[in-house]
């Protein structure tokens, strides 16, 4: 590679890392990080890729070593590498809870107990009554280890349930997204984004005998008013749910067999984006699928 192209190669790349980290500069100053903050991050993060590579390499990893390749010094990188593994507690524990959640939902839908053939999710009852299936019955089927009030306000909550006179539960919508801006849906900005860099990572540095990761985009092709964007938002909607569902119940058929406690979790993820390199707010839709990602 000569000079020129490993040049330009290294001048996209920190393009592509600015338009990455652009976006997230509102919520940067929203909830209050400061420079020093974000220049910790990307030192946690360079130094964990170099032990990966160094793991790699089969050559030995100490925090001297790390801190001298980071260009900080010994005492930086145990404070960098500690308040990582903190950051790192602390969101498994945020996104545990939302995993938790949509189980129970996708269970709802996709289990024969608490669901018709055609996986619409059954009325379930809040207290025990002749042969009505229970939300109890659910929360123990789910193993989500929350207790019952918790997982009723969450779900009424984000819109995903309707309590009706005290009596039963009806299920309006599968998909769980925390409401508002909490801590859980901070954590959940991070998981998704990083799971669609990591997929296009993937495709750019792949070997030949890797697969590529499905991605595609669909953008209008003119200048449109905010009145289209909230059209194709309601035919995301309608149309995006009925492919999820579809999608979701293919999944339950197809998945007892290849399961493997070593192995790794896929998933499928589809947004609606904002282009604003058009010089105005343009609408548009980007079916991503994030393949790939543990």
């Amino acid at each position: 590679m000569s000079g020129i192209e490993g040049d330009a190669e290294r001048t996209a790349l920190l393009e592509s890392i600015e338009e990455l980290m652009r976006p997230l500069m509102r919520s940067v100053l929203k909830f209050g990080l400061t420079h020093a903050d974000l220049v910790e991050v990307v030192r946690g993060l360079y130094i964990s890729a170099v032990r990966d590579q160094l793991v790699e390499q089969s050559r030995p990893v100490t925090v001297a070593r790390l801190a001298l390749m980071a260009g900080v010094t010994r005492s930086e990188a145990e404070n960098i590498i500690e308040n990582k593994k903190r950051r790192r507690v602390a969101r498994i524990e945020n996104t545990g809870r939302v995993d938790r959640l949509s189980q129970l939902l996708s269970i709802w839908h996709d289990d024969a107990r608490f669901s018709t053939p055609y996986g619409a999710p059954l009325d379930l009852s809040l207290s025990p009554e002749r042969s009505f299936k229970t939300f109890d019955d659910l929360l123990a089927a789910s193993t989500i280890e929350l207790d019952r009030e918790t997982v009723l306000d969450e779900l009424v909550t984000a819109g995903c349930i309707e309590v009706h006179e005290d009596k039963f539960v009806r299920c309006i919508n599968r998909t769980f997204i925390p409401s508002g801006v909490d801590v859980s849906g901070i954590s959940r900005l991070g998981r998704f984004v990083g799971a669609l860099n990591a997929t296009i990572t993937h495709n750019l540095l792949r070997t030949p005998n890797e697969p590529s990761y499905y991605e595609r985009v669909f953008v209008t092709d003119s200048l449109v008013t905010p009145a289209y964007r909230d059209e194709v938002l309601g035919f995301l909607r309608e149309e995006g749910q009925v492919f999820f569902d579809k999608l979701c119940r293919w999944s339950n058929e197809k998945e007892e067999p290849f399961k493997d406690s070593k192995g790794k979790r896929y998933g499928v993820g589809v947004y609606f984006y904002e282009d604003t390199k058009s010089g105005a707010a343009t609408g548009g839709v980007e079916p991503v699928d994030l393949v790939g990602i543990g």
